[in-house]
C-alpha cells in the first residue's frame, strides 16, 4: 500500500563504497572500520590481515556489519 510512497534511490545502498580500518582488521576477522563519518563493525573477507587506518572496499551489508575486503 505505501511501496508507491517510497524513493527508488539507492542512498541507503552500501556496497562498492570505500571505507577505513579504525584498528587492524584480522583476515577473516572482526574489527571496526569507519565509513562516511559512522564507526561500523567491520568483518575483513580476505586472507591477509587490513592494517588500521587502510582503505577497504566494502563487499555486503549484513545488519550492522560491513564485510570488507583490502584494495
Amino acid at each position: 500500500r505505501f511501496q508507491h510512497l517510497s524513493p527508488e534511490s539507492d542512498v541507503d545502498n552500501l556496497t562498492t563504497e570505500i571505507a577505513t580500518a579504525l584498528e587492524e582488521l584480522p583476515a577473516g576477522g572482526l574489527g571496526k572500520a569507519e565509513l562516511r563519518g559512522t564507526s561500523w563493525n567491520a568483518q575483513n573477507l580476505g586472507d591477509l590481515p587490513i592494517p588500521k587506518a587502510t582503505r577497504c572496499q566494502v563487499v555486503r551489508v549484513d545488519g550492522l556489519t560491513l564485510l570488507v575486503r583490502p584494495l
